[in-house]
């Protein structure tokens, strides 16, 4: 009993393929985001695309930008994956948003991003992915040629592809 016991715990330390550190990926996705109200946009629909590159097995530093009409957003984050079954993975980031705004505004901020996501492997190497992220920014310009408040908050969705150029197809990677 204590040797399958060993031996249990033993395979299950043992690294898969897939979970290699430096393993990439790519990424395609559709963008809705809601604004904070005291920026005066409508709500958008954008496209854009993002890359991973796995610094542990279950850890990725990821970005992502992505483009609408008036609205660029960069999102820098640590990324883990926490498996879900065997194709499913959740996803739990937090990172950096930079984001650029057109239109009347004409300017950019800066804040703290939060993703959480869920993924589910289709083929070998190919995933669908849907996240929800929330971006807080914060504005200590007061003067009165600032139009950003005090404090914005934005919020978006994201459907799309992510494709693994190497490191194997197995789950619990970002």
């Amino acid at each position: 009993m204590i040797r399958l016991a060993a031996t249990a715990s033993l395979a299950a330390t043992l690294p898969l393929a897939a979970q290699r550190v430096g393993t990439i990926e790519i990424g395609a996705f559709a963008r809705y985001t809601d604004f904070d109200n005291s920026l005066g946009f409508g709500n958008a629909i954008g496209v854009g695309g993002r890359g991973a590159v796995y610094v542990r097995p279950d850890f990725a530093l990821e970005l992502d930008v992505s483009r609408s009409t008036k609205y660029t957003p960069v999102h820098a984050r640590l990324v883990r994956a926490f498996a879900a079954g065997a194709r499913a993975d959740v996803l739990l980031g937090g990172g950096y948003v930079r984001n650029s705004y057109g239109g009347a505004l004409g300017v950019s901020d800066g804040g703290f991003s939060a993703l959480l996501g869920l993924r589910y492997r289709v083929g070998e190497r190919l995933w669908l992915r849907a996240g929800f992220d929330a971006d807080a920014m914060f504005s200590t310009d007061s003067r009165r040629s600032n139009p950003l408040p005090f404090y914005s908050g934005n919020w978006g969705l994201q459907l799309g592809a992510t494709l693994r150029l190497n490191g194997g197809r197995g789950g619990a990677q970002p």
